[in-house]
């Protein structure tokens, strides 16, 4: 079976490199029809939509499609299946005029992550719902969706938000989990992780509204009389400087700031974390996601603390692979972080069954596994 990786996806967002990475394990032969594209575009927020950013950003994939005309005629004649990755909903409507004379068409799986109407104008809020930007990104969701022949979203409860919202049958999603590289992702050895005795809390991101990133630091100002604890925050993004402003206003001491770094830096420190956190904005969204840090963090055998949902309780199981707090709300953040420093053995009991649940099931092998089932419907893999 050949499969064709089609598109401007961002090559090395998490997702599509697990994927790759995966069927590549499964002896799967891989054609890579692709032009970087997003890759340029590290923060995709209000900035990002500004019209000089949509000028550049049309003819950035003008360029890319004419291209991709001509690589796909050459690379792509012969293949079972398409699968178009993070980010491709206009990538996809594309291929679908690149198939149209195409009398045997291959498989069209979308793996979308997430629907640019719903983070872009409903979560982030960075567009009001009724103008023609919103309107437009809501249809170019729902055409890309129907356009494929299977859709993966990472849990039911998204799925079930997505056909929801765009009227689109069930059937069409399948449910697979992000995961996470092992070979990115792993634990250290002892002699590579703190020699401190500093109580260390993590937390990695975009500074996106789900992440809720407020209540930590409203948790961090209840922990400061605890001396031993410190909160590490690495990232930026779209709220980066009203969370810096929150902070100098709440005149917080126990926590350190460092902008992105690259992932080799962040491996190292996740294993010198003692707990990493989730999410807790408690936004419609964070309730229906799993974020990729979650499965990072148990991929180096860490404790993780995020907010409760029906989503993560899909996967996960309180006290026993992960703890759960409630959202938006500090105090009971740092009960949690509280529970975990006082309790040794709680902490080392989630840490170890959550890493025996990410080798079972989470990393690049069984990911790739849980996609490649779903291709049994179409009759073209019964490994």
């Amino acid at each position: 079976m050949k499969i064709c990786f089609f598109g401007t996806y961002e090559k090395n967002y998490p997702s599509n490199r697990i994927i790759i990475k995966g069927f590549k394990k499964h002896g799967i032969e891989i054609i890579e029809c692709h032009i970087p594209l997003w890759e340029k575009y590290r923060n995709k927020n209000g900035k990002f939509l500004k019209i000089f950013s949509i000028l550049k950003l049309g003819i950035g994939l003008l360029k890319a499609y004419c291209i991709l005309f001509f690589k796909f005629s050459k690379k792509c004649k012969k293949v079972d299946v398409i699968i178009i990755g993070y980010i491709g909903q206009l990538d996809i409507i594309f291929l679908k005029c690149l198939l149209f004379f195409k009398i045997k068409k291959p498989k069209i799986i979308f793996i979308p992550l997430v629907s640019l109407y719903d983070t872009a104008i409903i979560d982030r809020n960075l567009s009001k719902e009724n103008n023609l930007f919103a309107k437009l990104l809501f249809y170019i969701d729902k055409l890309s969706f129907k356009i494929a022949d299977l859709v993966i979203f990472d849990t039911k409860e998204h799925i079930n938000y997505i056909s929801n919202l765009f009227s689109i049958d069930k059937n069409k999603f399948k449910r697979v989990w992000v995961g996470a590289d092992e070979e990115v992702f792993y634990p250290l050895s002892e002699r590579n992780k703190k020699t401190n005795n500093v109580f260390q809390v993590l937390f990695f991101g975009k500074y996106i509204p789900l992440h809720g990133i407020e209540y930590i630091i409203r948790a961090a100002k209840l922990l400061e009389k605890e001396k031993s604890i410190r909160i590490k925050m690495i990232g930026n993004g779209q709220l980066y400087q009203k969370i810096k402003n929150l902070s100098n206003k709440l005149e917080i001491r126990n926590i350190d700031f460092i902008e992105w770094i690259e992932y080799d830096k962040l491996l190292k420190e996740i294993n010198k974390a003692d707990v990493v956190l989730g999410i807790f904005g408690g936004t419609n969204k964070s309730l229906r996601v799993i974020p990729n840090k979650i499965f990072q963090a148990v991929a180096c055998k860490k404790a993780v603390i995020t907010g409760d949902s029906s989503a993560i309780k899909e996967l996960f199981t309180d006290k026993k692979n992960i703890l759960l707090c409630k959202n938006k709300n500090p105090e009971s953040l740092k009960n949690a972080i509280l529970k975990l420093k006082s309790d040794n053995l709680l902490k080392n009991k989630i840490s170890e069954n959550s890493y025996f649940l990410f080798i079972k099931k989470l990393n690049t092998l069984n990911i790739a596994k849980k996609v490649l089932k779903n291709f049994k419907i179409f009759n073209i893999y019964e490994k």
